[in-house]
């Protein structure tokens, strides 16, 4: 069987946990950030190939680490 990542499962308990739920807050604020950040103009759009709408959803990835970069380093 192959792994892959390293995503924990986590066991049903009966008591309450507090580190549980501040690791989802956590993770909860990181994903909105996320979203915050990522550069993707709205539309429709048609390419000519496949291709074609790879390069312009890597480089609206690109553009969207680069504005991270520069939020979080200046």
């Amino acid at each position: 069987m192959k792994i892959a990542g390293n995503r924990k499962e986590r066991d049903i308990t009966f008591h309450a946990d507090g580190a549980l739920l501040k690791e989802g807050a956590l993770f909860n604020t990181e994903i909105q950030k996320m979203q915050s950040t990522f550069r993707f103009p709205r539309g429709v759009f048609r390419y000519k190939s496949h291709e074609e709408a790879d390069r312009h959803m890597m480089e609206c990835v690109i553009n969207s680490m680069v504005a991270v970069q520069k939020i979080r380093h200046g």
